[in-house]
């Protein structure tokens, strides 16, 4: 996974993407929002540094239908959306973050991180993005590229969340970490479908945008999996009914669910669509 996991060329060569924050204090280990002297960083040596930013939203709002980021729509699956951490970084402010969470009868079942940039980056960069989508440990992918106007991809994943070091990304642990701290109950593992998206821009740059969206495979309205850990990785996955079926289901939503994140980047996505079945992903809300 790209967003817990940068590729070590991606990090070389754009150290603020996708998630460290240059000079920046990471969020403090109590799980606490930083102090006021932390949600402004510096660059190395203690010089400011105008893009790097942390914010603490008030998780107790809960959004729907769509956010905006980086000047994009942002669509989002069905339920209720708690935003937990913003960011921007960069030199100049290139890269706006986000990190959502979905509760539904108090369990999160979703969990939605979003990169998306203020400004052009170097165009070379966005095939970097795309390393998640050939990795064989995928449950699946999909990849659609147009030469020199946009790069696209999917892939179906797994991430084991039930240690504390979720992540090696301080920006995804800060946020797991308020998660925590405020006593939202995470699952032991969730199912992620990543999304990476780059459009040219001219001149040897692009605009991208990067959304993972973590999707519990639990029993609705508790923390216990469909399916016992050991059925969730790719080798054993069709050998459990259950696990095979929510996986399947999965890969068929984010298809389409593609698409729609394509029209909210390109701002042709139109919001009387998000209705069901479009919205509900295998995990969304039930009536009770």
């Amino acid at each position: 996974m790209a967003a817990f996991y940068p590729t070590p060329a991606l990090k070389k060569a754009m150290p603020w993407l996708p998630g460290h924050l240059p000079g920046t204090t990471p969020y403090n280990a109590a799980g606490g929002a930083p102090q006021p002297s932390e949600q402004q960083g510096g660059q190395p040596g203690g010089a400011p540094g105008l893009g790097d930013q942390i914010g603490v939203p008030d998780p107790g709002i809960a959004q729907h239908g769509s956010i905006t980021i980086a000047g994009r729509t942002l669509p989002l699956p069905a339920g209720d959306w708690h935003p937990i951490l913003t960011a921007r970084s960069g030199a100049h402010g290139e890269l706006s973050q986000q990190v959502l969470a979905r509760t539904d009868r108090g369990v999160v079942s979703g969990v939605i991180v979003v990169r998306a940039t203020q400004q052009p980056v170097p165009a070379d960069l966005a095939e970097q993005l795309e390393t998640p989508c050939h990795d064989d440990r995928d449950y699946a992918s999909h990849i659609s590229d147009r030469a020199g106007v946009s790069q696209e991809c999917s892939y179906t994943s797994n991430a084991v969340l039930e240690n504390q070091s979720v992540s090696t990304d301080p920006f995804i642990t800060a946020a797991f970490s308020r998660m925590r701290t405020l006593g939202f109950p995470i699952p032991s593992l969730m199912i992620n479908v990543g999304w990476y998206y780059a459009a040219a821009a001219g001149k040897g740059t692009a605009h991208i945008e990067t959304v993972e969206t973590l999707v519990a495979p639990i029993e609705h309205g508790s923390r216990q999996l469909l399916a016992p850990p050991q059925y969730w990785n790719k080798a054993s996955v069709h050998k459990n009914p259950d696990a095979a079926q929510f996986i399947d289901a999965l890969d068929r939503w984010m298809i389409g669910w593609s698409r729609v994140l394509r029209q909210g980047f390109d701002g042709t996505l139109n919001p009387a669509t998000l209705v069901p079945p479009l919205i509900n992903d295998p995990s969304a809300p039930r009536p009770a």
